[in-house]
């Protein structure tokens, strides 16, 4: 039925309808706050509105609602108070039937009440559903390629079938490495002596890691094992390495690990611990992190210039922190720009809503709780006007090639003629690669430039003007292609 109850005959639906009163609300106006207690029915009639809730004291956007959308149902069922609030995304007419109204109908029209209930049975399970697919552990849904937990390691190599260039880097890192901290514990060396001695000892033992297993690609994962067994102990004490070997928030790239990245600043445990952050914000896989949301950025504002005279919509897939978008906003005059920043972790969303209220630029965002993977396959519930540029930098490096096609062809459809889309991933040639998969565990499908050209010439956008493009270390590639 258009009003959402799909066991409602039209009689229904006519009478439900008959003494509802129909408000117009304007982009940003609130519908229904939660916690309030009002018992009412509300059928969005047109327009949109998205569903929030409050999160550290910020409204995250959950779901958004189109024409024939129900709201409002589960606190008239429970005569409770509204678990989240409503607002109005763009002008927005809403039906609203009163508590008591419907009570006397359910009451009074025979078989009614059973139809009614049947029908807030199935809307609350789909929620139900939908709402589990928001889980934590299940922050990139089906993707094989991430790993919830730490695996069994496998392959393992016998001391004698070791390479003695292996052996013999690992025991001069920990040499190295244990000269440092004495250094350290007597204050007889200067800072910049230390983070040498430390920097040197790291980018060494993660060399001689990826060479090793270039030459003995047959022994990978014993080799990988051995050095993760006899290095962990120093790697761990860098806060950024930590964190993505522990994975807090599913996978290592989350958006704090991001924002770590960002921050440029080195900390750690015991005497070595930031020294060998120090050294690890500085390899080639953080650098192209930091240069990507330049990179970005200059793509934003190049796509500005060429949209002058209008507002700009521009979606973020996995925007994690969505520094690149509040760069923007660093200085007048502020961008005539609307972002949508969709992300699945809500304390993603709700760190970057605050980064938005203290710049003071909360009305050139919406922020909306999805699945970038589930949109994919048309089972997500973000509905988007057609928008100018929209792009994703984070998440491609965990998904296969169809599901990144899935999602290029998802962007196509919702981009308008002439608009942009921009995928970000990491290059195959990677010099990180090796000490990330093996002792960080930070896992990655690296691709190519002619990987990219092939991904996206077997989706909508096939024929179309594509260019990749690298950023400054050559570490992190950029596909941008032009929608016909």
């Amino acid at each position: 039925m258009s009003v959402g109850f799909e066991f409602l005959t039209q009689d229904d639906e006519r009478l439900l309808l008959e003494r509802a009163v129909r408000v117009r609300y304007k982009p940003g106006e609130l519908i229904l706050e939660e916690g309030s207690r009002r018992q009412a029915v509300f059928v969005i009639k047109s327009g949109i509105a998205g569903v929030e809730v409050a999160h550290l004291g910020r409204g995250v956007g959950i779901r958004q609602l189109g024409p024939g959308a129900v709201f409002g149902e589960v606190s008239f069922l429970e005569s409770a108070a509204a678990s989240a609030s409503v607002v109005a995304r763009e002008e927005t007419e809403v039906d609203v039937i009163e508590g008591t109204y419907v009570h006397s109908l359910l009451g009074s029209v025979p078989g009614l009440a059973a139809r009614f209930y049947q029908s807030l049975a199935v809307m609350l399970a789909k929620r139900l559903r939908e709402n589990t697919a928001m889980l934590p552990p299940l922050l990139v849904e089906d993707v094989p390629q991430v790993r919830r937990f730490h695996g069994v390691r496998t392959g393992q190599v016998g001391t004698t079938d070791l390479p003695p260039k292996l052996v013999e880097a690992v025991e001069e890192f920990k040499t190295e490495m244990m000269g440092a901290d004495r250094l350290v514990k007597a204050g007889k060396a200067g800072e910049p002596e230390i983070q040498a001695k430390v920097s040197s000892a790291c980018s060494m033992m993660m060399n001689r890691l990826r060479d090793q297993i270039v030459s003995d690609r047959h022994l990978e994962k014993g080799l990988g094992a051995y050095v993760f067994r006899e290095t962990f102990s120093f790697f761990m004490l860098s806060r950024l390495l930590e964190r993505a070997y522990m994975k807090p928030r599913g996978y290592a790239g989350d958006f704090f690990t991001i924002e770590m990245i960002y921050n440029d600043e080195p900390a750690g445990d015991g005497r070595l611990g930031r020294y060998i952050d120090r050294w690890a914000l500085d390899i080639a896989a953080c650098r192209a992190v930091k240069n990507r949301r330049g990179v970005l950025s200059a793509v934003i504002q190049d796509a500005l210039r060429a949209n002058a005279g209008g507002t700009m919509s521009v979606t973020s897939l996995a925007s994690g922190p969505a520094r690149e978008l509040f760069d923007l906003f660093s200085g007048p005059p502020l961008p005539d720009l609307k972002a949508t920043c969709i992300d699945i972790d809500n304390q993603a969303l709700t760190y970057a809503a605050g980064i938005a209220d203290v710049l003071g630029v909360k009305e050139h965002f919406s922020f909306t709780q999805d699945n970038v993977v589930r949109l994919a396959h048309g089972r997500g519930n973000t509905m988007l006007q057609p928008q100018h540029l929209i792009y994703s930098i984070g998440l491609t490096d965990y998904l296969r090639d169809e599901l990144v096609i899935k999602m290029i062809d998802w962007i196509y459809d919702r981009l308008l003629p002439g608009g942009m889309a921009v995928i970000g991933n990491f290059e195959a040639s990677n010099p990180n690669k090796a000490f990330m998969d093996h002792v960080v565990e930070w896992e990655l499908i690296h691709r190519t430039a002619e990987d990219m050209h092939t991904m996206f010439s077997r989706s909508k956008f096939q024929g179309a003007r594509l260019t990749v493009r690298t950023e400054d270390a050559g570490v992190n590639l950029f596909a941008i292609a032009q929608k016909p």
